[in-house]
């Protein structure tokens, strides 16, 4: 199945291939191996919205289809388009090539690519499926982090001046903010992650994209049972919620219906009552949630979340945890 599966793939890439025009190559090495592709793509597909499209899009590569995700309604979007670059489907020349495990071939085959872009969670039958139509690259956004990921997207896209230029400029902006702290590895801070259901509340050590980034650039401590873990995240039980107890505590809506605010506080009482009681960050109005985009993979994520830490930390007073018990 698999075989008949690329065979038909390969035939509709060669059928609908244009003449080919010739294309200085370079060689790149990727999770998957390593490959000749264009030193400057013209038709790009990413395989993930969130983690690859968008961090295309924001550094001006040439991508002309993204996988996607399908609402409750069957509309296709990009998941962060909106809330983080004001981008979709709708209003973008971006195809929607089927979702992230449910990849169209076809699709992407008829958008006749030069590049192809996916991570470790695209099946590897499909990745060698799409070999026949494009060099296609897995990027192992998990082991690079986000800063070697957004790096090796824009080096591989061919925008490498365009991320290290935003980037310098994101690392002045974390000394400015230093400089407003002070000592910031005397500031503690919990990152937290709760759905609306109310039903599970992840704790993150690293890896939960622009937010973990920044807060690690400011050198923030983490309090003890957390720089514990050995994973970077871990489900976390209602009985050891004072165990996050820090200066702050970060947790995150989204712009959309069923995560507002709203709902997302009330999430963390449903999975344990009396959450704020218990934790002097909440009782000092120092539980803050974040919008959606701030632990999102893009430069305008690092931004955004930067800027909100300074707001919080730099630009009001707050009562530090030790002092607070």
């Amino acid at each position: 199945m698999i075989f008949r599966t690329a065979l038909a793939a390969l035939t509709l890439a060669l059928g609908l291939a244009l003449p080919a025009i010739a294309q200085e190559t370079r060689s790149v090495t990727a999770a998957n191996g390593t490959f000749d592709i264009p030193v400057a793509p013209q038709r790009i597909v990413a395989l993930n919205d969130q983690i690859v499209a968008l961090p295309l899009y924001e550094l001006g590569a040439a991508l002309v289809g993204s996988a996607g995700r399908v609402d409750a309604e069957g509309k296709t979007f990009l998941r962060g388009g909106m809330d983080t670059l004001g981008i979709d489907y709708s209003n973008t020349d971006i195809k929607y090539v089927g979702q992230f495990n449910a990849l169209d071939l076809e699709a992407i085959a008829a958008l006749q690519p030069d590049l192809i872009i996916g991570g470790t969670y695209t099946d590897p039958a499909v990745v060698e499926q799409l070999q026949a139509i494009a060099p296609t690259l897995v990027i192992d956004n998990g082991a690079l982090g986000l800063v070697e990921t957004l790096r090796t997207l824009a080096d591989v896209s061919g925008q490498a001046g365009n991320f290290e230029a935003r980037y310098q400029r994101y690392l002045d902006n974390v000394e400015r903010t230093k400089s407003y702290i002070g000592d910031t590895s005397a500031v503690s801070a919990t990152m937290t992650f709760m759905f609306p259901a109310g039903e599970e509340l992840w704790v993150y050590r690293a890896n939960l994209g622009a937010i973990a980034q920044v807060l690690s650039d400011l050198g923030f401590a983490q309090p003890t049972a957390v720089s514990a873990l050995e994973a970077t995240q871990a489900s976390w039980s209602a009985e050891l919620i004072q165990e996050l107890d820090a200066d702050f505590i970060f947790g995150f809506y989204r712009q959309q219906p069923d995560a507002t605010p709203e709902a997302v506080r009330a999430a963390y009482e449903k999975f344990a009552p009396g959450w704020c009681q218990a934790l002097t960050a909440c009782q000092k109005g120092q539980m803050v949630l974040l919008p959606g985009p701030t632990f999102g993979s893009t430069m305008a994520g690092l931004d955004l979340a930067l800027d909100l830490v300074e707001t919080h930390v730099a630009g009001r007073s707050f009562v530090p945890f030790e002092e607070a018990k």
